[in-house]
């Protein structure tokens, strides 16, 4: 499995980067993915547990069956829509990354048993 993961910085106003993120790229990204990626999923950070701020807002993963997927999903008019967009919201910037999951940790036994 391969993934991209993007962390967006703390905005200025979060109320406009949630109202953007949320009701206009969350549909773009999502077309994107169903063009045959894994999943998407985005998260808002909580403060640490002795209350420090996280370094930052929301982290989004994108996971794709393989680097050529992902590649070919984003040079899509809809995977290129959905990163033009980002100019709409990400004003305090961001950082992305991509790489292989070399390693998945999951229970023994069903959760519910």
């Amino acid at each position: 499995m391969y993934v991209f993961t993007c962390l967006y910085h703390h905005p200025e106003d979060p109320r406009a980067f949630d109202d953007h993120f949320f009701t206009v790229h969350a549909p773009l990204a999502r077309k994107v993915v169903e063009l045959g990626l894994r999943s998407a999923t985005a998260t808002r950070l909580d403060p640490l547990p002795d209350g420090t701020p996280p370094p930052f807002y929301v982290k989004v993963d994108i996971a794709a069956d393989s680097a050529e997927a992902l590649q070919a999903a984003m040079s899509t008019p809809e995977g290129r829509a959905a990163q033009a967009d980002m100019a709409n919201f990400a004003q305090a910037g961001f950082v992305m990354f991509t790489g292989e999951v070399v390693d998945e940790i999951l229970p023994e036994f069903p959760r519910d048993a």
